[in-house]
């Protein structure tokens, strides 16, 4: 057995330090040795780059952190995998907080030798930078001075300071930027700056401003945010006559004249939404504390009816677009004097916590949920089409379509990549997800929770969840859109080919008849990274199950020259005459892709 300088365990993982070079460590994995762990510790927030290579078998590679030091390897502590198939070179690149962290590189199949190359990037730290003046007028310039940077990979790594002024009505807009530095003559990695902004560009008047910067490097790492306020006037006090006149009661207070007092009515909401929206954006943390503030006297009255439509409708800050959406159906379903209890349950609880499920009834069956456990991609970190297993609804085409957005593969060793799977789920950290879905005017989105009805749901294969979530969200989805008809019912009983696609990639379809179709248009299309579905109709053939959607998951050349169609079938095993390994995936070749698929296909 070949020598072995790294460790089987996290315990026992051999120990480097990284730094801005390349290192290489070689060692071998294989079926004697499966396991080769590495650690090292960042002392500061980094971005981390890896890569395993020089493979004659197939190995993988991830990055793991110990949250609760117990020295075992659990699903959620995995950060990042890399799971390519065959000989192909892995690679990992992720930014990290400071803290010990591990590398583990691991046999898949056959003895292997490996190179594993690592290096750090730390981010930029220590911005500082001071204004000039804080009293300025509207065509003065704004200047500052004691401005410096650090960054422990040298000047050469920051890319720039990235300024964004705050105007007195709230609101955030983007100025320029610097991306000059002059390195300190006793130290490299200190930088100096410069910046000046000419006010008189921008529609400013009388009240406080922020000036915000952050410091970027090449590797997209950013420092410290620093904020300095400053004031504009157009009067000064030597101009201002004293009066000896007895003030009245108006003017003994000061008010804050921004777009929240002029736009919102109800003080709590003002005082509440101001401080929140501070930086410029409402996250689904921000809005879901307005709403409960909304909650402030068991009912909601026409104040806060009217300021929730306005903040959603007109306030002049970001929101993530499924924030933006789900707030605005809240606020929407706002009535005057509507309790806040029924406002909590049927419009908070229903849009952002998942609290309202689909209808627990399939054909007629009643159905009961249960909470699920699990993680949402598994140890692999991301969507893989291998975690499509489709359990008693007849939803093939939905399941299909999810299985055609991924890329190549032939079969289940490898893990490519979905875009749309992974811009379509968003975990919002409380065991709620979200799901963005494509309707005819646009992104719409649905919050679910862990509850999932295990008769009948999509099949949680090692407790990956994505797959069972993503279907009731689409039960629930279709159930709104149709008004309440059973989402179960909506989605379990087939359907048409092209509606999914369309519902998941928000991409129009187009049709082909079978006679139409050619090995060329297929492999240009998937080339082009689109999404390929197909199905047939009538009695089942040798390989493949009739009234039955597959995904079309690649094409190519044997060696022979012969030309090959591979599909894959949503139940996750062949379903018919096994085609290699029985896990759902069917190498045909394209003369038998075109007798068996007769109803043709769809491209998105």
């Amino acid at each position: 057995m070949p020598l072995d300088n790294a460790g089987n365990t996290l315990n026992s993982a051999r120990k480097i330090t990284l730094n801005t070079n390349i290192q290489t460590f070689s060692d071998w994995v294989g079926s004697s040795d499966i396991d080769d762990l590495y650690r090292f510790t960042l002392t500061a927030r980094s971005s981390i780059y890896l890569t395993i290579d020089g493979l004659s078998a197939d190995a993988n590679v991830r990055l793991i952190k110990d949250s609760n030091s117990n020295g075992l390897v659990e699903d959620s502590e995995v950060i990042a995998g890399s799971y390519k198939s065959g000989t192909q070179i892995d690679s990992i690149q992720k930014t990290l907080d400071a803290g010990n962290y591990f590398v583990k590189a691991y046999y898949k199949s056959g003895d292997t030798n490996y190179k594993l190359k690592i290096f750090q990037n730390v981010a930029p730290t220590s911005l500082e930078f001071k204004l000039n003046s804080t009293t300025l007028k509207p065509t003065d310039t704004l200047s500052i001075n004691s401005a410096w940077v650090s960054d422990q990979n040298g000047v050469s790594d920051i890319s720039k300071i990235d300024f964004r002024l705050q105007k007195a009505d709230g609101t955030w807009i983007d100025v320029a930027d610097t991306n000059v530095f002059k390195a300190d003559s006793s130290n490299a990695n200190k930088g100096s700056f410069s910046y000046s902004l000419s006010l008189a560009n921008f529609n400013v008047g009388n009240g406080k401003y922020t000036l915000q910067g952050i410091a970027y490097d090449r590797s997209g790492g950013k420092s410290n945010v620093v904020q300095q306020t400053f004031t504009i006037t157009t009067t000064t006090s030597t101009s201002t006559p004293i009066s000896t006149s007895t003030p009245t009661s108006t003017s003994t207070s000061t008010t804050v004249n921004d777009w929240f007092s002029k736009n919102l009515t109800d003080q709590q909401i003002i005082t509440l939404a101001r401080s929140l929206g501070s930086d410029g954006n409402f996250s689904r943390q921000d809005m879901l504390s307005i709403f409960r503030n909304a909650q402030d006297n068991s009912a909601i009255d026409a104040n806060e009816v009217k300021d929730l439509k306005t903040l959603v409708g007109a306030a002049p800050f970001t929101m993530q677009d499924s924030v933006k959406w789900l707030s605005t159906q809240v606020a929407n379903g706002a009535s005057i004097n509507m309790s806040a209890s029924d406002f909590e349950s049927n419009l908070v609880g229903r849009w952002f916590l998942g609290t309202v499920a689909p209808t627990p009834v399939f054909n007629g069956n009643n159905l009961t949920y249960t909470v699920a456990t699990g993680t949402l991609y598994g140890s692999s970190g991301q969507a893989r089409i291998g975690d499509i297993d489709q359990g008693q609804l007849g939803d093939c085409t939905f399941l299909a379509a999810l299985g055609a957005t991924f890329g190549r593969q032939s079969d289940d060793s490898g893990n490519t990549f979905s875009s749309a799977i992974n811009s379509m789920i968003t975990d919002n950290g409380d065991n709620t997800y979200t799901v963005r879905f494509y309707s005819y005017s646009g992104a719409e989105y649905v919050t679910v929770d862990r509850r999932i009805a295990t008769s009948i749901a999509a099949k949680q294969n090692n407790g990956i969840l994505w797959v069972a979530l993503v279907e009731k969200a689409y039960a629930q989805w279709r159930e709104w859109s149709a008004k309440g008809r059973p989402g179960y019912n909506l989605i379990g009983n087939g359907g048409s080919i092209d509606t999914p696609l369309k519902q998941i990639t928000g991409k129009q379809t187009t049709y082909h008849s079978i006679s139409t179709v050619s090995f060329s248009s297929l492999e240009t299309a998937l080339a082009n990274g689109q999404a390929l579905t197909t199905a047939r109709v009538g009695d089942d053939s040798k390989y493949i199950v009739s009234y039955h959607a597959y995904s079309i998951t690649n094409v190519y050349n044997n060696a022979s020259g012969e030309q090959r169609v591979v599909v894959r079938n949503p139940w996750g095993v062949d379903g018919k005459t096994k085609s290699g390994s029985d896990d759902g995936f069917i190498d045909l070749s394209f003369d038998q892709f075109i007798e068996s698929f007769n109803y043709g296909i769809v491209v998105a």
